[in-house]
């Protein structure tokens, strides 16, 4: 299993990303904007993979195409290991997925960019059901929730009790990796580990 992880990591790895940033999206192409909101909206994988083809390598355009992927294939563990593998690494890659129901671009109509919303408020409930299918991943699941957080609408802690609760070992072995002041910041502010409830709850919009 180790090496299987490894294996895609590597191969992620080798993608060059565009940067990607809220401060940058404005400079996207509407039409690689308009691929990108027909992705979150595909029916099926072979029409996803197809408009994947003309969406540009951006990270905005890659977590769109494996958070979509993951929901038509919910069940595949390739799958959801790859969409994992897209939590965010770094501000950039977080706020990008903060502002996907922003405006990318002058000719970007309203319905796509409810499209890209959408499908932004419904990943930390993917993200859940992905890392139940690949586990591995828990280390890197439980490592973001403190940046998903901070979004004061986020309800990524109340999508990872169901998490905590049907991988209870594994959870706490993942929060106890976590650096001292990291670990105590998660207990406080994110979620009871020893109990599975939610601390951070999202804000009514």
């Amino acid at each position: 299993m180790r090496l299987a992880t490894c294996f895609w990591l590597t191969l992620l790895a080798a993608v060059p990303f565009q940067h990607s940033s809220a401060q940058d999206a404005s400079d996207m192409p509407c039409d690689q904007v308009h691929t990108i909101a027909r992705m979150a909206l595909a029916k099926s994988h072979a029409t996803l993979a197809k408009e994947k083809h003309n969406a540009g390598r951006s990270y905005r355009a890659e977590i769109v195409y494996a958070a979509r992927s993951f929901e038509l294939q919910p069940s595949d563990r390739k799958t959801a290991l790859l969409f994992l593998i897209l939590l965010p690494q770094d501000d950039a890659q977080h706020a990008t997925l903060m502002t996907l129901g922003d405006s990318l671009c002058d000719e970007e109509s309203v319905a796509e960019m409810k499209s890209l919303s959408r499908l932004g408020e419904r990943l930390a409930r993917d993200f859940a059901k992905a890392v139940l299918r690949a586990p591995e991943m828990l280390s890197k699941y439980v490592a973001y929730a403190s940046t998903s957080v901070q979004d004061p609408h986020s309800d990524y802690a109340v999508q990872m009790q169901a998490v905590c609760r049907a991988k209870h070992a594994e959870f706490l072995r993942s929060v106890g990796e976590l650096p001292s002041d990291k670990r105590d910041w998660f207990v406080k502010h994110v979620l009871d580990p020893d109990g599975c409830h939610a601390v951070a709850l999202p804000e009514a919009q």
